[in-house]
Formats: structure tokens, sequence, C-alpha cells
């Protein structure tokens, strides 16, 4: 009896324990909806000497806990490469190692350029090795 006990135990709290998961889940794409529903137009215009080009700053919200970028238009040139700088109140800017590579054929799909950042902190958005115009959402 006691052994009978013990297995519906263990059988209910892993019933539960997935039920946790299912609601865990739809709460990651219901925040990733509100986060990338509130996503701003933003055209980064390179020019043509394939340089390495800062677009902001822009600030952090609460909508987003990550920093997330969607290119909607192509440039001219491939790939392109991105990453994240921070300018700390204190000054100077801190930025992260070249994080996302592009190709043409990404179009229109998110992606995370920084992660568990705060809300309220200030950054740019560098890109290099492409040139022209691209236009993207930025959701933060």
């Amino acid at each position: 009896m006691k052994t009978t006990a013990k297995r519906l135990t263990a059988v209910a709290g892993g019933l539960v324990m997935a039920a946790g998961a299912l609601t865990v889940g739809s709460a990651s794409t219901a925040a990733a909806a509100t986060c990338h529903g509130g996503a701003a137009s933003k055209t980064f215009s390179m020019g043509t000497d394939q340089a390495e080009h800062r677009f902001g700053p822009y600030t952090t919200t609460s909508r987003c806990s990550d920093i997330n970028l969607k290119i909607t238009s192509w440039g001219n040139a491939s790939p392109l490469v991105v990453r994240v700088c921070f300018h700390p109140s204190s000054g100077g800017t801190t930025c992260n190692s070249w994080k996302e590579f592009y190709k043409s054929s990404d179009l229109n799909q998110w992606r995370v350029i920084a992660s568990d950042v705060r809300d309220g902190t200030k950054y740019s958005v560098s890109m290099d090795l492409a040139s022209n115009t691209f236009k993207g959402d930025l959701a933060h």
C-alpha cells in the first residue's frame, strides 16, 4: 500500500511539473510576442566603405530582457556582423564580441544580440563587413 501511494504521489508530482513546464513555455512565447510586438523599425545606413558603423544610442525597456534584431531589408554586400556596445553611466563604451553573422538568407528572423540586459541600459548596435543600407526591427 505504501509503495502504491508513493508511486501515485510521484506520478502526480510529475504531472504538476509537466503542467508547470507548459505554463512556463506559454509564458515565454507570450513574453517574446510582447517584446517583439514593441519593436521599432530602424534604418542602418552603412555607406560603401565596409567599415564598422555604430547606431544609437538606444535605451532598453522593461518589455524585453534581451536585445533582439531582425533584418527586414538587405543591403548590397555580405556578410553582416553585429555586436552590442554598452554605454555605462560612468562613461566609456564596452562592446561584446562580434556575435551575430547575418546573410541575405537570414531576412526576417529574430536574433538575440545581447542577453539578460537590465532595463534602462544605454547601448548602440555596431555593424561591420557589409555596405549600403539595411533595415530592421529592434526590440529591447
